[in-house]
């Protein structure tokens, strides 16, 4: 009765798709379990690759970093050369994702380019000095 009443909300085309999930209802969810899997793991990669691109530029600038405004954080930035290619170098999965994000992008310098803006490092580069100020 359940299904009668949710096929006559559906229509014909939905009634198609809901049978055709039905039939195929593994091999979809697998599917959709094994891409947040990817996902998840993109994200970690976006951590770890954030955190060794920035590693020579807080370990050149250190104590000072904590006493910058976020504008003055952006002017050295932009002055340093940003090492995207150490970003390939981290990690062993060869996609990255950003933290809110679900599209997969392989690792490449041009992706760190247009995932890691100036903005996104300064506040990296801002929550990382404030906690090892606390």
């Amino acid at each position: 009765m359940i299904d009668a009443l949710v096929r006559k909300f559906l229509g014909t085309a939905g009634s198609g798709f809901l049978d055709f999930y039905m039939q195929y209802s593994l091999w979809i969810n697998a599917l959709l379990f094994s891409y947040a899997v990817l996902v998840i793991f993109a994200r970690r990669n976006y951590a770890q690759v954030i955190q060794y691109i920035l590693a020579d530029f807080i370990e050149k600038y250190g104590n000072t970093l904590a006493k910058k405004s976020p504008k003055e954080i952006r002017t050295l930035l932009l002055k340093w050369k940003i090492p995207w290619e150490n970003g390939m170098r981290v990690g062993w999965f060869p996609f990255i994702a950003s933290p809110q994000g679900f599209l997969l992008r392989l690792k490449s310098d041009r992706t760190f380019q247009k995932i890691f803006t100036i903005d996104v490092l300064v506040d990296t580069i801002i929550r990382q000095t404030s906690s090892r100020r606390n």
